[in-house]
């Protein structure tokens, strides 16, 4: 969005612009750079943005490949640091004492914040506060548009509003300023993309860190968990320092897979020729990274170009589009905007995408689907300047702001919407999950057997684990 006679822009760091000329720029979040998905985007950024100084802001645990990068650019580089104004403690015990009964958050209080990892999750969770105690909650999560997560901000920090919960994914560790007294971790595990995981230090602390900041109303900011068998893996990240990040991603540039693909052709090779999705595999095969550098992990990218395999557009096309901000759910819309980058047609919205209003949780994700798919609509067009219709896109803005209405009463009306999840069957699997892979026993602290998990909810698997639930489709 274009503002006339603004002087600053801003920006996703996906989205930032390295061709522009900037007297400053500030980078937040820059220990992200050691992401597997998106850090090269920080990388990207911090090598490529075109300015006379740039501030970069993050944890301390960037410092030192920060400045292994600007030493090797010839650049100055200025370390300033700064101290937590508030105290940040960890609770004295968890909510739950059996991870396996429901009940746990009803002793929620007013500025607590709950941290899940899943949509219906954080659905579920919002509904069993609700029922169980006199508060109403708020939510937030990485595939709501941007406006609702910003108005649920405000809500909440409203304390007139009537809203004293939030309930969130880890989307609110970046970008917003909420008056949280407590954190409360539902999980420690979730589901990264590739794989479980268990949440890094660095995770919990950047998570942990936005209770009790300053100028909230709480003189202190507190810590603690669902599940008691949590309590000691909090306690230790918080009482011991985040490892230095060692290395900063990186992933090709269109003009890099463009010289691969000729050189591998050259060699005889005609069979993956300008097939990026067998490009991709061979680069990664093939691709030797050195020093402070990592390849970045091209899941994503992967699902992508093996869906736009068989469209004739070119390599540099089709790279383009496997950066997109393109879900699982989205896939669709962006095969046949190819087709039609292909056939030299203007793409059109898919008709299948007419928002209404919701009746039930998975309703609501829809609505969110719907979104990201106008959202991607226009980002595609930005890209393809020469496949876009005015008429189009002025449609896709439009379904954008009905489908943030029906997204905003639905909000406003969660009562009444349909579920059927259970979040600690969820957290169950997460954690059996994360132990088989990591070969632990999962006998430490308090053992419990799935059959004693007192619910009467399906055991519905909710997630369709979004790969890009907090890659914001911004434009």
């Amino acid at each position: 969005r274009e503002i006339p006679f603004s002087t600053h822009t801003s920006a996703t760091v996906e989205m930032c612009n390295v061709n522009e000329e900037y007297d400053v720029v500030v980078l937040d979040e820059i220990q992200m750079i050691s992401d597997p998905s998106r850090g090269s985007a920080w990388t990207k950024a911090l090598l490529g943005l075109r300015c006379k100084e740039i501030h970069v802001c993050g944890g301390l645990e960037a410092k030192d490949i920060v400045e292994k990068i600007a030493r090797a650019c010839g650049d100055e580089f200025e370390l300033n640091t700064y101290e937590r104004f508030t105290k940040l403690q960890v609770g004295k015990r968890s909510l739950a004492n059996d991870p396996m009964k429901k009940g746990a958050y009803s002793n929620v209080q007013p500025g607590d914040c709950v941290v899940a990892f899943s949509r219906n999750d954080i659905f579920a969770i919002k509904r069993e506060i609700e029922s169980t105690t006199q508060y109403k909650c708020v939510v937030i999560f990485g595939s709501l548009p941007p406006k609702t997560r910003a108005d649920q901000a405000r809500l909440f920090n409203d304390p007139d509003s009537g809203y004293d919960i939030l309930v969130a994914s880890d989307a609110i560790g970046m970008g917003l300023n909420l008056n949280i007294r407590r954190i409360v971790f539902n999980t420690i595990f979730k589901f990264n993309g590739d794989k479980i995981i268990r949440l890094s230090h660095s995770d919990v602390k950047q998570i942990s860190g936005r209770a009790g900041r300053r100028n909230s109303p709480y003189p202190y900011g507190e810590v603690t968990c669902r599940d008691p068998r949590d309590m000691g893996f909090i306690r230790q990240c918080l009482s011991t320092e985040i490892e230095p990040v060692q290395k900063a991603g990186l992933l090709p540039k269109a003009e890099h897979i463009e010289e691969f693909n000729e050189a591998v052709s050259a060699y005889g090779d005609e069979n993956s020729r300008d097939d990026l999705h067998q490009v991709l595999r061979q680069f990664n095969a093939m691709a030797t990274v050195k020093g402070d550098y990592f390849l970045g992990r091209q899941t994503e990218m992967n699902m992508i170009a093996k869906r736009i395999k068989n469209i004739p557009i070119s390599l540099r096309d089709a790279y383009t589009m496997c950066l997109s901000p393109t879900t699982e759910n989205s896939l669709n819309l962006l095969e046949n905007f190819a087709w039609k980058v292909a056939s030299g047609q203007a793409p059109g919205l898919p008709h299948r995408s007419v928002p209404r209003p919701a009746k039930s949780f998975d309703d609501l994700s829809y609505l969110c689907h719907i979104y990201s798919d106008a959202d991607l609509f226009l980002w595609l067009g930005l890209k393809f300047p020469f496949s876009s219709n005015a008429m189009e896109a002025a449609a896709a803005v439009a379904r954008k702001e009905k489908t943030l209405e029906y997204i905003n009463d639905a909000l406003s009306s969660t009562e009444s919407l349909k579920l059927d999840h259970c979040y600690l069957r969820q957290a169950t699997r997460l954690r059996k999950s994360w132990e088989a892979q990591n070969g632990r026993s999962g006998k430490v602290g308090l053992a419990y057997d799935d059959e004693t998990i007192e619910d009467e909810e399906s055991d519905e698997d909710d997630d369709d684990y979004l790969l890009n639930e907090n890659r914001e489709a911004m434009y």
